[in-house]
């Protein structure tokens, strides 16, 4: 149980430190240098959830107060009940 644990947790960090969430972690960091504020970037997430969930740009969920948890999970399943799907992932060649 004890070697279970600390090869999870060694998971866990190494995904931490890995080369695309170490750029982004810098992004985001720079942003905030820049000014901009943690509910700032939260309302930007929250527009993207929206984007790969296809809803159009005039909707009303984009006008909405951003949610306090953008990992709500009933906020899918209102997109769901609304008619609204996530993109496919289909890779172009």
């Amino acid at each position: 149980m004890k070697n279970k644990f600390t090869r999870e947790s060694l998971a866990n960090t190494d995904d931490a430190h890995s080369g695309k969430l170490v750029d982004i972690q810098q992004q985001l960091d720079e942003l905030q240098q820049n000014g901009m504020t943690a509910m700032d970037i939260r309302t930007v997430l929250f527009n993207k959830m929206l984007d790969v969930y296809q809803v159009p740009r005039d909707h009303f969920l984009r006008d909405s107060e951003t949610p306090e948890r953008i990992d709500d999970p009933t906020i899918v399943t209102r997109l769901k009940q609304l008619g609204f799907s996530k993109k496919s992932r289909q890779q172009l060649h």
